[in-house]
């Protein structure tokens, strides 16, 4: 994908903060993926892009080097799809295809989450097969919108499947993605995209062009994190949704 003479960038293009079902502030996460050599990353809370905002901003005042991207992982009916650059929240519990419309009606890139996962919630093969058949043929053009797949999820279940999710993509032809899917900071960066040159333009250009990798690491292992952590972390992601939820309808 490169020569020694190109800048090679590294974005974990899911990350969850304490907006959401995350354990950790912004600048915690920002410090912990500049540690790990994370150029960029996006933050995609449950829902919401309020956390997003909040780490974009937290960036900016503290003259950071590491990028954010305004993301959100949505939840459509049939699983979960990241939306990244965008500025505004994505309706949920919509079609997949909707979702995904949604998100380039904003001039975002909708990524498959976790694919094949059976938890979280995620988008099966058949799934696939029938928003890359609805979606991908009515678009055209020369810059159609993007739809991306995330083949590197440290999670078990995206891990198990990874393989076969691989093999179907070679159909599907979609851009391919990595990201932690993080929510301590112990997890930034166990799992990236890769790609040539460095920043957000950059990132963006690779993936317009079908030229990022995902790149498949480990989790640290949990007695790292704590059994206090993980247990007030599970009840987080039990309450991430409905508070989002409850958010927009009071707005």
């Amino acid at each position: 994908m490169t020569n020694s003479n190109q800048t090679v960038g590294r974005a974990d293009l899911q990350i969850h903060t304490e907006e959401s079902d995350g354990m950790d502030d912004a600048l915690t996460i920002l410090d912990a993926a500049h540690r790990r050599g994370v150029d960029i990353i996006a933050v995609t809370d449950h829902d919401q892009t309020r956390g997003a905002h909040i780490a974009r901003e937290t960036a900016a005042r503290a003259n950071h080097p590491v990028e954010v991207i305004i993301g959100s992982e949505v939840t459509s009916r049939q699983g979960h799809i990241l939306a990244l650059w965008i500025e505004d929240p994505v309706p949920f519990f919509r079609s997949a295809a909707a979702t995904v419309e949604a998100i380039w009606n904003q001039g975002g890139v909708a990524i498959i989450a976790h694919p094949c996962a059976v938890m979280p919630i995620a988008l099966n093969i058949g799934d696939i097969d029938r928003l890359v058949r609805d979606l991908v043929p009515e678009r055209s053009g020369d810059q159609p919108p993007i739809l991306g797949i995330e083949t590197a999820n440290p999670i078990p279940s995206a891990r198990w499947r990874r393989d076969r999710v691989i093999e179907a993509n070679r159909r599907w032809g979609l851009v391919t993605t990595g990201g932690s899917d993080a929510h301590f900071h112990e997890q930034v960066g166990s799992s990236v995209t890769v790609f040539t040159g460095s920043g957000q333009d950059a990132l963006r250009s690779a993936l317009d062009a079908g030229t990022t990798v995902g790149e498949l690491g480990d989790y640290p292992r949990l007695r790292s994190i704590g059994a206090g952590r993980l247990l007030r972390q599970q009840w987080r992601g039990i309450s991430a949704t409905p508070k989002a939820m409850l958010r927009r309808l009071r707005s």
